[in-house]
């Protein structure tokens, strides 16, 4: 009980009353609780009181307050003084209106509980689509002419429960009207909520409808009682169904059974409450895809993936769907089928630390106001299935989403309801287009329940030319599951990778190469594809790595597979080692998915080999894996026997072909190619401009306009992952120091068998091999140099590079500061130390793939849907390792493209996303000096568009740094325009100008510290791009003092405030190292 002094409680605001009436005169007797959430918007502070029919009453929707009333030490379901009082006339002590305390209740709700789990679901799927067959079957006669949307899903509903849970048949797609115990129900529920907000003295005028009532509760407990006797005879059918199990089943506790009445009540209670809400659900549902074309587009589509053509649903089919679940419980949220819940206090208790309410009290939650509260929900009025994403789901307010009520009194029946529904939903759309020819504007008519009144569309077959056709995709691939033949060992090996960038798919393949030479039977897979076929036996090894916290690019369904929970006990026979990849530059967030896999592997039963390794980015990355994987290979030759130890000798052979033996080679699979449009300088010559001892004036930068081949799509936010060649120069550097000609043909061949990125028995030019196929100036590795120290007898060379190995303090210090520090390369080593004598096949075997290098788009596909621009600043310098000038891979070949040249690569959505919000109305802050500029100028491109076309969009403020406005003030002439035009404000610093008043961006957001928090009070979202080293911690800071200086709060709330616009997605950030 929480007690507080009289003095310290504040009165729970009213509405203005009627003198000795109250509010009664005033609740209009059709939808009162939609009037109810209408007052709701006068009360800023979640919740007011109102005296009905002589009731108090207090109306709560702050979901922190509903976090207060759902405690069920504190609260419990009030039936007294509410509908459910009345309904008891009919239902009596059936689980949705039984008092707690009622011995029916406990005894039904334990005898019924197994009837309505998830593993029952399949059991029922028979008659659910024998009736939702029947919904199309009607509709197929009806085609071209309107139907009753919500009068169908009624009978499909009421029929589906009743052939269900009671072996009964109501036919109702039979017959045009509906059965007479619907209508005698719907008139019923009516009824009682009528009763329930009236005087009793005014129920008691009311003969004719009283006698009315009284006719449809007879009409509803003669058939329910015939059903039964029927049952009890022998006649009916269905005995393992919900009637059978009533009739027959005894309760674990007190070891009694369901008598006749119980069991009648509990009928009746599944009949109504088993097809009013989901007729309701299917009713909104229908009707918010209907008003949301790009959502329907994405329910045909997944129906069309696993539904082709007039492929029959089955349960595990259903199952697998991702859209139309998310379209059901955005439904449940906007529409709510059950507006209001009832709950009471215990005992005199405290809400909110100072809204007093009395034991007993009555405490109505309502729902609809609730579950668009702005404290839970972004945009809450807006129809948006990406929140229930699982990633965005965890964010969502505990106590803010209750469409199945609360607690132990929740919905038993709500997976036969989504069951149903999914299934409903997939088949309709599956065979029907619709058409709202009538402009159907939403009619909310209440019972108990709510659902739209007049809900007519037109109906017509889909025509195969609408469907999305989707080719057959076989995953069982040589390269990606091929079992192996277990052999030596006679233990399978499973490795599986999350990986973004290559790096964690690079030490997996090592992995997997070294246990098949090792005798495991191996397989390597992705994450993603693990999920799809979790081994039950043998070992599994996962290396993953986290970008802030999220799973990488083919990890996500497995993600979202062990935020379900994987299936407890099914890796009871499987041990793991587990390897997570990260960066500590985020600190928050480090190994933050590595550490869901481990947990969720270690839940579902399987049990650790070595304890998790760790691999830092910002740090000896290599070092740390090659320790984590020398403890792997030692414990698992102990324990089975085997002998991992690495293979001497190069994996690769090299034959030496002749020109007439030459084929071509097959680069990329991935990737597509891709035509450069235009290629335009954006650096002018900075020459007399400032003195540059301050600053060196920046290196070229581009804008590249690339078109996109038919059929490919982008968003604005997207990434571009190109594939990048070696310059001419770098590669003939390499050959000439391994002696190869560039124009040599050669053939790679791998007898020992293994997967690689290279060429194997394909010939190819040395030339080709080292240009498109090799990374040439990654940072060495303390391995690699271990190889090259083992490939020289010279007795000066071998200690030099020794002591960058050693296991000590001193060599992983040197290491560090001369290797890592300096980004020095095998090619840079091996042309310091000419005295090791390195092989070609050993020196293929050390490098790594070419690795994919992604660019913001800079561009909106509403300005052009096929070209993509990107912008590109070349990494290019004095090399920190002292040998000559170093020049980015990536960059300076692209930006050494011309129009017409092509390139592959392919369109890429970053994760996290990076992305405008949905409403263009939000307001944004975009923040993005120098290259940061590039995802923010797509933004504002389509923004510039958008109101170009009438749209209203919110003003955004935009934040820009470069050295010098006329060097290297990217898009400069744009911002102008887009400011000239009222979308952008654009708040420049210059790091080159003496007496500009800001710097750097971090200094022109202090300038603007009151536009920036206005900004977002009025709800902006905040964008940054660019380096994560310096500027976005420097902006970030800049963010918090902007809100110590608006509040007069400490550092530690500033930093919570930020933690929040992050987790409410309005802080996005697409920054490097």
């Amino acid at each position: 009980m929480t007690t507080q002094p009289e003095t310290d409680l504040r009165p729970i605001r009213s509405p203005r009353g009627v003198p000795f009436f109250g509010h009664t005169p005033q609740i209009p007797s059709t939808n009162p609780v939609e009037y109810f959430g209408k007052l709701s918007e006068q009360f800023p502070e979640g919740l007011y009181g109102m005296e009905i029919a002589g009731i108090e009453q207090v109306f709560v929707w702050d979901p922190d307050l509903v976090a207060e009333v759902c405690d069920e030490t504190r609260f419990f379901k009030q039936i007294d003084k509410t509908p459910l009082a009345h309904v008891r006339d009919y239902a009596g002590a059936g689980l949705f209106t039984a008092h707690q305390h009622e011995e029916e209740w406990g005894m039904a709700h334990r005898v019924l509980l197994p009837a309505f789990s998830q593993r029952a679901m399949k059991g029922y799927f028979g008659q659910m689509l024998e009736i939702a067959q029947n919904l199309v079957g009607k509709w197929e006669r009806k085609e071209g002419r309107p139907v009753n949307i919500t009068d169908d899903y009624t009978r499909l509903t009421l029929d589906t429960i009743a052939l269900s849970g009671f072996g009964y048949r109501f036919d109702s797609f039979a017959k045009e009207d509906l059965h007479p115990f619907l209508n005698a129900l719907l008139q019923a529920l009516v009824e009682s909520l009528r009763r329930s907000q009236e005087l009793p003295m005014m129920t008691k005028m009311r003969k004719a409808d009283d006698k009315k009532y009284r006719q449809n509760i007879l009409l509803m407990r003669d058939l329910v009682e015939s059903v039964i006797k029927e049952r009890r005879e022998g006649k009916g059918t269905g005995e393992d169904d919900l009637l059978g199990l009533m009739l027959e089943a005894t309760d674990p506790e007190t070891g009694k059974g369901l008598d006749d009445d119980n069991v009648r009540d509990q009928v009746v209670t599944f009949l109504i409450a088993g097809h009013e809400t989901t007729s309701g659900l299917l009713s909104f549902a229908t009707y918010s895809l209907m008003r949301n074309p790009h959502i329907l587009a994405q329910a045909y589509a997944e129906v069309d993936r696993l539904l082709p053509g007039d492929t029959v649903p089955d349960y595990d089919t259903i199952m697998q769907m991702d859209v139309i679940p998310r379209i059901l419980e955005e439904t449940l949220r906007l529409w709510a089928p059950i507006p209001m819940i009832g709950k009471s206090p215990l005992e005199d208790t405290v809400i909110g630390g100072c809204y007093g309410l009395k034991k007993g009290a009555r405490v109505n939650i309502l729902e609809g106001p609730l579950h668009t509260h702005p404290k839970a929900w972004e945009r809450p009025e807006e129809f948006d299935i990406n929140r229930w994403l699982p990633e965005n789901r965890v964010n969502h307010h505990p106590h803010a989403y209750k469409p199945f009520g609360n607690g132990v009194r929740a919905c038993i029946g709500r997976q036969f309801a989504l069951t149903e529904a999914r299934l409903a939903l997939a088949l309709v759309l599956q065979k029907f287009k619709f058409a709202d020819t009538d402009d159907y504007k939403m009619d909310v008519k209440e019972a108990l329940t709510r659902k739209p009144g007049g809900f007519e569309l037109n109906v017509r077959a889909r025509q195969e030319h609408e469907r999305t056709v989707f080719g057959a995709v076989d995953l069982q691939t040589d390269d990606t599951r091929a079992q192996a033949a277990v052999s030596g060992v006679g233990v399978n090996l499973t490795v599986a990778y999350g990986s973004s960038l290559g790096s964690c798919e690079d030490l997996a393949r090592t992995i997997a190469d070294r246990g098949e030479r090792s005798g495991f039977g191996t397989t390597l897979v992705g994450l993603d594809e693990l999920g799809d076929n979790l081994p039950t036996e043998g070992l599994l090894v996962v290396v993953a790595s986290s970008y802030n916290g999220k799973a990488p690019d083919n990890a996500q369904r497995f993600d979202d597979l062990l935020a379900a929970g994987l299936p407890e006990g099914s890796l009871s026979n499987v041990r793991f080692a587990l390897l997570g990849a990260g960066n500590t530059q985020w600190v928050a967030t480090y190994q933050g998915f590595p550490k869901r896999i481990e947990a969720g592997l270690l839940a579902a039963g399987a049990t650790r080999v070595i304890e998790r390794g760790i691999a830092d980015a910002a740090g000896d990355f290599d070092g740390m894996a090659t320790r984590w994987m020398d403890t792997l290979w030692t414990t698992l030759a102990e324990e089975y026997a085997a002998d991992t130890s690495a293979t001497t000798g190069p994996r690769f052979e090299v034959q030496l072909l002749t020109e007439a033996e030459v084929r071509p080679a097959i680069v990329s699979e991935q990737a597509y190619p891709l035509t450069v449009v235009a290629n335009e300088e954006l650096v002018s010559d900075a020459t007399g401009l400032w003195d540059f001892s301050i600053e060196p004036p920046r290196p070229a930068a581009k804008s590249i306009t690339v078109e996109l081949p038919d059929g490919v799509t982008y968003d604005t936010g997207n990434h571009l992952a190109v594939f990048a060649k070696n310059e001419p120069a770098l590669v003939n550097r390499a050959l000439a120091r391994l002696g190869v000609d560039r124009d040599q043909v050669l053939r790679l061949d791998q007898p020992a068998g293994g997967r690689t990125h290279l060429p194997v028995g394909t010939p190819v030019t040395a030339g080709l091999l080292f240009t498109e196929f090799v990374e040439l100036q990654d940072v060495a590795t303390r391995s690699q140099i271990q190889t090259l120290a083992g490939h020289t007898e010279c007795p000066w060379t071998r200690p030099q590079l020794e002591a960058y190995t050693a296991d000590t303090a001193e060599a992983e210090e040197r290491y560090q500061t001369e290797v890592l520090g300096k980004r020095v390369s095998v090619l840079n080593l091996l042309e310091r130390f000419p005295a090791v004598e390195l092989p070609l096949g050993v020196f293929l075997e050390m490098m790594g793939p070419i690795r994919p290098r992604f660019y913001s788009i800079s561009s909106s596909p509403l300005a052009n849907p096929r070209h993509v621009r990107l912008t590109v600043g070349l990494l290019e310098g004095p090399a920190l390792s002292g040998d000559g000038r170093y020049r980015g891979t990536c960059s300076s070949y692209i930006a050494g493209l011309n129009p017409g040249d092509v390139f592959y690569g392919y369109v890429r959505v970053p994760s996290p996303t990076f992305a405008p919000p949905a409403d263009p109305a939000t307001p944004l802050l975009l923040i993005g000096p120098g290259t940061g500029i590039a995802p923010l100028r797509g933004f504002l491109e389509e923004r510039a568009h958008q109101h170009a076309n009438g749209t209203q969009v919110g003003l955004s403020q935009v934040f820009v740094g470069c050295r010098h406005p006329e060097h290297d003030y990217f898009y400069q002439q744009e911002m102008q325009d887009w400011e000239q035009a009222g979308i952008a404000q654009v708040h420049t610093a210059f790091s080159a100008v003496t007496g500009h008043p800001a710097r750097f961006v971090q200094d022109a957001i202090a300038g603007a510290a009151d536009t920036v928090w206005q900004a977002i009070q009025n709800g902006a979202y905040l964008y940054v791009c660019g380096d994560g080293r310096r500027m976005a911690p420097a902006v970030r800071e800049a963010l918090a003092a902007i809100h110590r200086q608006h509040t007069g709060s400490d550092d530690e709330a500033a930093q919570q405030w930020l933690a929040q616009l992050e987790a409410d997605e309005r802080y996005q950030q697409d920054v490097f190292a």
